[in-house]
């Protein structure tokens, strides 16, 4: 059967409320509805943050997470970013193990694997826009499968007219408000038969930033260039291997902005975006305006390289950085 992204659940979730200043006990229960008062400040203000994190069938039967603890820093970094408290990462990080392991019999085998989701909101019941005094934790898991299926690669245009972030604001930061916002653009970008906007900066609208929920790279005369972090780029965990296996195999990596004009394309060989949901992507084709800024008839040799070694890495088939694995059953 095939597995289609972010439909399906396992039997358990987990939940942990703030309640008066502090933490309570979690509790791992079965999945299903929750109860919210209908003013809860996530569902107005958008007072919700959220992470996404991947565990993989191994060779030996177990289930290995990817890195989980960066992804739970971030959620910690986003929370504080939206006046929301900090969780205690090692007590988590356990019990995220613990509903792993008793639901993992529901991980499918490779290619597919356990998406998980923790999710932090406001369900303070006030309409008062200040920050709230009640939280709650949600952990859900769901089986996946591939996210986007394109092997020949993804076609993607420029978005000239709405920005996805601006300096200052939330790009950083793994919020619900960043992905609402970009609902329109995407749906309108499919309706025309692309795949993807390639969001741009703020200010001058000619420098590449993301692509849709994905970070962005580029192979320029065999050097891998992806744009620089800052408060308008999530700092994806992905992006952050993928540097660091490219630097493993001998391949200089630069951070640097990317502009659109045409004479910077002409020596880039390569473009590929990554993420943990998507793993990594080449592209075959981008479009700026009334023109093409690159054009590929396959899966360039970098981005296929690369794309081996992380499934290497998360799926357990190599040896490389076992400490990127966290084993759970």
């Amino acid at each position: 059967m095939t597995l289609k992204f972010g439909t399906q659940t396992t039997p358990h979730m987990l939940l942990q409320p703030y309640r008066r200043g502090a933490w309570q006990a979690s509790e791992i229960r079965p999945y299903g509805p929750l109860t919210l008062d209908p003013l809860s400040k996530g569902l107005h203000y958008g007072q919700s943050v959220f992470e996404g994190i991947k565990a993989f069938r191994q060779p030996d039967g177990s289930t290995a997470l990817f890195r989980p603890e960066l992804h739970l820093e971030r959620l910690v970094s986003s929370a504080e970013h939206f006046c929301m408290p900090a969780v205690d990462l090692k007590p988590l990080l356990a019990k995220l193990c613990e509903l792993v392991s008793l639901d993992a019999d529901h991980v499918p085998d490779p290619p597919g694997s356990l998406y998980i989701r923790p999710l932090l909101f406001s369900d303070h019941g006030a309409l008062i826009p200040e920050p709230s005094s009640s939280f709650l934790l949600a952990v859900m898991l769901l089986p996946v499968g591939t996210y986007i299926d394109k092997p020949e690669g993804l076609r993607l245009r420029t978005q000239i007219d709405s920005i996805r972030a601006a300096p200052g604001g939330t790009g950083a930061v793994k919020c619900a408000g960043n992905y609402a916002g970009a609902l329109r653009v995407t749906f309108e970008a499919k309706e025309e038969g692309l795949d993807e906007v390639v969001w741009l900066d703020a200010h001058e609208r000619c420098f590449l930033e993301e692509v849709g929920t994905m970070n962005l790279f580029v192979v320029r005369n065999g050097r891998l260039i992806t744009p620089p972090l800052g408060d308008t780029i999530l700092p994806g965990i992905t992006r952050r291997s993928l540097i660091t296996l490219a630097k493993d195999r001998g391949i200089e990596v630069s951070e640097e902005r990317i502009s659109v004009d045409q004479a910077n394309w002409n020596s880039i060989e390569e473009v590929l975006t990554c993420g943990t949901a998507v793993g990594v992507l080449g592209v075959r084709e981008l479009l700026h305006e009334d023109r093409t800024l690159f054009d590929a008839q396959a899966m360039g040799p970098v981005t296929t390289e690369l794309a081996g070694a992380l499934d290497g890495v998360r799926f357990g088939t190599s040896n490389e950085h076992p400490e990127w694995r966290m084993q759970v059953r």
